[in-house]
């Protein structure tokens, strides 16, 4: 069988096997300590790099090995479940908290450029992912471990769609966008079938967007660099565009990745730069704390939630120079990977 496999003792299999790849925050006692302190749901960051390292880190500080280097880059990784799923040469799954990695029997998935092809969605109970079949969507109910293709879609949709990229929102909601087809789809929960959702106004001309989100906004942004980028502030049905400012349009620069961890700002990174805007702004560079010729593959968006209500956003990259976090919703940038831990980063969840 085709394993990605690791032999470990059997303390250390224990310890491995205990890891909460998720959460990675053991429950204590809070009595007399301040809600706004004392995390209720801590942020997970999963990062893979040139040459096959998986590593983990819940705080930007302290770091933490799940699958050591085998010499195969990970080109995506994402949480599923409890579970994590990676694609190096194919679609690997750990359900043992990355002491080995078997590959998935469906074989049908259709990678993008952009890492949001893929989506691991705990309201959902299911992992969705860009596929070749039906209209463009193969789920998981179990963790990665079998996938099917959905059918659950709005009588009449066409049976050419083929949808690229997932987002989803704190309500809930799933959206799913077809850069082929130029269309965005939404769906609420697993019982409720897709369904086109009625825009109004300025909208994307067609090109190769991606959908991304925060907790309650939604954003399209141009792969090939050309049409920019939107947001929408009211769940996909207006949208507005923001200025151009220093982003590179039309000069052959992809726009790699973005994400969002604050209302309206958008960071988007090409392979060489960050460029950062809020609502009725353009975008500027935003490179500031980035090391001299960091070259960018990825970045996501993570939250702390507090056991008072309150939540912390922060937006993690995956580069060349080590892994590096932003507070301010990528307008400046902190490194956090050291030592052996400063490596090649091509993929983060």
């Amino acid at each position: 069988m085709n394993m990605l496999k690791r032999k470990l003792s059997p303390n250390i299999l224990l310890s491995a096997m205990a890891l909460a790849l998720m959460t990675g925050c053991a429950k204590t006692n809070n009595i007399g300590q301040d809600n706004d302190n004392v995390i209720l749901t801590p942020h997970a960051v999963l990062a893979g790099t040139d040459n096959g390292w998986i590593v983990k880190t819940n705080d930007g500080r302290t770091f933490n090995s799940v699958f050591p280097p085998d010499g195969s880059p990970v080109h995506m990784i994402t949480a599923a479940g409890p579970n994590v799923l990676v694609l190096k040469s194919q679609l690997y799954l750990s359900d043992n908290g990355g002491v080995n990695f078997n590959p998935i029997t469906y074989n049908k998935y259709k990678p993008q450029p952009w890492r949001d092809w893929v989506l691991n969605s705990p309201m959902h109970n299911r992992i969705y992912m860009s596929s070749t079949e039906g209209r463009g969507v193969a789920f998981s109910a179990d963790s990665g471990r079998t996938w099917e293709v959905d059918a659950e879609w709005e009588n009449f949709t066409s049976p050419n769609l083929r949808i690229s990229s997932f987002a989803q929102l704190t309500n809930g909601s799933v959206y799913a966008f077809s850069d082929e087809s130029n269309a965005l789809y939404r769906r609420d929960n697993p019982a409720s079938v897709w369904s086109p959702v009625l825009t109004e106004g300025n909208f994307p001309a067609p090109s190769s967007f991606f959908v991304v989100a925060n907790t309650t906004d939604l954003f399209l942004v141009d792969y090939r660099g050309i049409g920019g980028a939107y947001y929408s502030l009211d769940e996909g049905r207006t949208w507005a565009r923001y200025g151009d400012g220093e982003l590179p349009l039309g000069v052959g620069k992809k726009f790699v990745s973005a994400a969002s961890s604050l209302p309206g700002k958008l960071a988007i990174a090409t392979e060489d730069d960050v460029y950062f805007a809020t609502p009725y702004s353009s975008f500027e560079k935003a490179n500031t704390g980035l090391d001299e010729g960091t070259k960018i593959y990825a970045i996501t968006s993570k939250y702390n939630r507090y056991k008072g209500g309150h939540i912390s956003t922060f937006l993690y990259m995956a580069t060349s120079k080590g892994m590096y976090r932003s507070d301010d919703g990528g307008f400046s940038w902190d490194k956090v990977s050291f030592n052996e831990y400063n490596k090649t980063y091509l993929s983060i969840y």
